[in-house]
């Protein structure tokens, strides 16, 4: 395989989904980390929500170091769709107090939402009418969806279409379904976002898939602190990291690190509205 350059021009690098959270999961410092980032080129950061309360702190945390690019999403994972009562299957909407935190300037995003299969820690039906209010907050807002899907494809794909999801955009974060699947949302004018897991050896048919996707609807991210890739699996990840996995995905792709990045930004730029960070300095401002 080609030696591809391993130097970028500038800090384009986005980490499209990650949960570094001030005082949470193990990153008391945040700072400290986003630093840790930047140093490795990392631009843009998306902190995603799962709950109520770690939204709260995503919008907070985006804030306090909006500096080094950080950015928000709100919303409440499908392993915790339980805990808002008005998605129950009776009710329906969106609590005013998470639908609030959406006026910051640093969200761009809803999410994580969908649907989660394997623990099924919320029941299916609240984990799909939480799924179904997010997606019609995102048709009223008109900010993107970050979507979860983990043994639920289909069920996510039959939401998809009874609610017009169509009419908006977004991406299905750390993507592992068929080509089939992929072919569906591609089709529906999402992204599909790509982390560790593209790094680990098991992985080739995920490698293959990614391989020929269309340039301009791939994301990277690194769920950290989960699913950290080779050589730190098994450890706590962190946006750092995420240079690991474009490493992998421009090897796979056949391209430059540099000009793999300059994708990525841009596409995450055109998603979530935050700016590209080397369009910028490519112009010299």
């Amino acid at each position: 395989m080609e030696n591809h350059d391993r130097t970028t021009d500038c800090p384009v690098l986005a980490d499209t989904h990650c949960h570094v959270i001030e005082g949470r999961d193990g990153y008391g410092d945040a700072g400290a980390v986003f630093t840790r980032a930047a140093d490795a080129g990392v631009a843009r950061m998306l902190l995603a929500g799962s709950t109520i309360p770690t939204s709260a702190l995503a919008v907070a945390t985006a804030e306090k170091y909006a500096r080094l690019g950080v950015f928000a999403a709100v919303g409440v994972h499908p392993h915790d769709a339980a805990s808002i009562p008005s998605c129950s299957v009776e009710g329906k909407g969106i609590p005013p107090e998470l639908a609030g935190l959406a006026s910051s300037p640093r969200v761009v995003a809803l999410g994580e939402t969908g649907l989660d299969y394997h623990y099924d820690h919320s029941p299916r039906e609240q984990q799909k009418e939480a799924f179904r209010a997010h997606i019609r907050w995102s048709l009223e807002s008109g900010l993107p969806l970050v979507v979860h899907g983990r043994e639920s494809y289909g069920d996510i794909i039959a939401i998809f279409r009874e609610e017009g999801a169509s009419e908006t955009t977004g991406v299905i974060h750390c993507f592992s379904g068929t080509e089939e699947d992929a072919a569906f949302f591609l089709e529906e004018g999402y992204y599909l976002s790509f982390a560790g897991p593209l790094t680990f050896a098991r992985n080739e048919g995920l490698r293959d898939l990614f391989r020929r996707l269309p340039a301009d609807r791939i994301l990277l991210e690194t769920d950290s602190p989960w699913l950290a890739p080779v050589p730190h699996r098994g450890k706590t990840n962190e946006p750092a990291f995420v240079r690991l996995v474009y490493e992998t995905a421009a090897d796979v792709r056949n391209v430059s690190l540099k000009d793999l990045a300059r994708t990525v930004s841009a596409n995450a730029a055109r998603l979530f509205r935050w700016g590209d960070p080397c369009v910028g300095r490519e112009a010299g401002r």
